[in-house]
């Protein structure tokens, strides 16, 4: 399993430093008090990334890596449906048994277990978004009431907003974030309006083109009938592409708040 712990150690040293030598402003947290910094709430946003990313790993390959696609187009001849997976992580490990024999039950585990990798990701997203405010000055300005979230679409809008408006300039947030442009362009809003979909309505967003599963509610960047769409394709995408940014803004945070004269936030 995924382990952030280089990037994540020296991120903590960062902040660790700031706090010890009272480089510390309250510049967030008078517009939103989540946005305190206090160690152990940083640790603990830390690891509610680094779980939830690593159970999206366990829902990927215990439902979707080896995803039989001919089950779920309505040919049961292959089942049962066996998958027996041994996660490691550190030095703990989990044996995870799944075995299925009946095609619609089999389908209804597909579509809830997606339903929960989607809803995870979107959590993690916006866990990286608060992240991001704690460590940088705020992007995104409310008024009283703050959300409990913000989206990581709107934080790259508001992003790109303020630096067009030059009330911000090209830094390596935005460096970061826009390494990543490819991929969030095609993905981030087809996933917000699954998490959407999941969250307010019924639909399960998948269904069989007779052939493969796949995913039937998107965004125009994809194609009906892309490959890309296909269930186990899209996930993996999605986990390869999160694990790669988790670690890049992991990076870009602790470089862009590490000098000695800067304050947290930076």
């Amino acid at each position: 399993m995924s382990n952030f712990a280089a990037a994540r150690n020296a991120l903590l040293s960062v902040v660790n430093r700031k706090i010890l030598s009272s480089k510390i402003t309250t510049v967030n947290k008078d517009i939103n008090k989540k946005l305190e910094i206090e160690i152990n709430a940083f640790k603990s946003l830390l690891d509610g990334i680094e779980g939830k990313f690593r159970k999206c790993e366990m829902l990927y390959i215990t439902y979707f890596e080896n995803i039989d696609h001919a089950v779920l187009s309505g040919n049961p001849a292959t089942l049962p449906y066996l998958m027996d997976c041994t996660f490691i992580d550190g030095t703990a490990t989990l044996r995870q048994v799944f075995e299925c024999d009946d095609r619609l039950l089999y389908k209804e585990i597909i579509d809830m277990n997606f339903q929960s990798f989607i809803l995870m990701i979107s959590s993690i997203y916006e866990c990286l978004v608060t992240l991001s405010e704690v460590m940088l000055k705020k992007v995104i300005i409310h008024g009283n009431k703050p959300p409990q979230s913000s989206p990581l679409h709107d934080y790259r809008t508001f992003l790109k907003i303020l630096i067009s408006l030059g009330y911000r300039r090209n830094d390596e947030l935005s460096t970061c974030i826009n390494g990543f442009d490819a991929y969030f362009d095609g993905y981030l809003l087809t996933i917000y309006s699954l998490r959407n979909s999941f969250v307010h309505g019924y639909n399960q967003n998948l269904a069989s083109d007779t052939l493969t599963y796949k995913i039937i509610r998107f965004e125009s960047h994809f194609a009906a009938t892309s490959p890309l769409l296909n269930v186990d394709v899209f996930t993996k995408e999605v986990l390869d592409r999160s694990r790669d940014f988790i670690n890049s803004l992991y990076g870009t945070l602790a470089r862009a708040s590490s000098h000695y004269r800067k304050s947290l936030p930076a």
